[in-house]
């Protein structure tokens, strides 16, 4: 079962239209399903982010990747918007 839908709402850049967000296709030409693709990274990096901390708190150790992998998320994301995947 696909979790992408064909309707989307999309709050991620600055040329939503009105401020109010894109509901079909974005602005920018983004599609719904790299809208929700997004959304989920984020989402990802954001969990990935809460245990991370946890670890660094108690004195452990933070792999290198983690690090790369969140920058890396981020950024990429940013260029695909930029570039319209």
């Amino acid at each position: 079962m696909s979790v992408i839908t064909e309707q989307m709402f999309c709050f991620q850049c600055e040329q939503t239209r009105l401020r109010k967000g894109c509901t079909t296709v974005g602005v920018c030409g983004k599609t719904p399903q790299v809208a929700e693709l997004q959304d989920l990274l984020i989402h990802v990096v954001k969990g990935l982010s809460l245990y991370t901390n946890a670890v660094a708190k108690m004195g452990c150790k933070v792999p290198y990747e983690i690090y790369d992998f969140t920058f890396s998320a981020f950024f990429r994301r940013a260029v695909c918007i930029v570039n319209i995947c």
